[in-house]
């Protein structure tokens, strides 16, 4: 699994907190210096969410990207469909065939096949259970608790 997921969540739960907290939309920049990451890979990873209708834009002042849909109905398994390669396994499986000379090899290879494909199903019901709008609360409630938010009127990058 790459880091698109990782890095939509975050660029979805920034959004989310400042159209609720400060009720503007979040600059390319500001999602790039929260996440750590250049613009070019948030522009990018917001050209995805776009696509799968989870995010707009508005352009001119005070442009910058919004939700296009309610926090309480974009699941992180939308979000993870809406970046993700589809039919692409989230653990690595045998690159290619295993030992042809043991008897043992092919039946491991089976056995993990079915394992990791229970794993990836169990992530992906849980992804479902959250939305976008419950981590960004959460989230807010541990910075609160941490009392890392110096400047509630303000993004802080972290």
């Amino acid at each position: 699994m790459n880091s698109r997921l990782t890095v939509a969540a975050h660029v979805l739960g920034i959004i989310a907190f400042t159209e609720r907290e400060q009720q503007r939309a979040t600059t390319s920049d500001e999602l790039a210096s929260s996440v750590g990451t250049n613009p070019v890979v948030v522009r990018r990873v917001l050209s995805q969410l776009k696509q799968a209708g989870l995010v707009d834009s508005r352009r001119g002042v005070g442009g910058g990207s919004i939700l296009a849909r309610d926090p309480r109905e974009i699941t992180m398994r939308m979000v993870y469909e809406a970046v993700e390669e589809r039919d692409c396994a989230l653990i690595g499986r045998h690159a290619g065939c295993v030992g042809e000379n043991c008897q043992v090899a092919p039946v491991i290879a089976e056995y993990l096949d079915e394992l990791y494909a229970d794993a990836e199903e169990a992530l992906l019901r849980t992804l479902s259970t959250v939305t976008v709008d419950s981590m960004s609360r959460a989230v807010m409630d541990r910075v609160q608790r941490r009392g890392a938010l110096h400047r509630p009127s303000t993004l802080q990058a972290s």
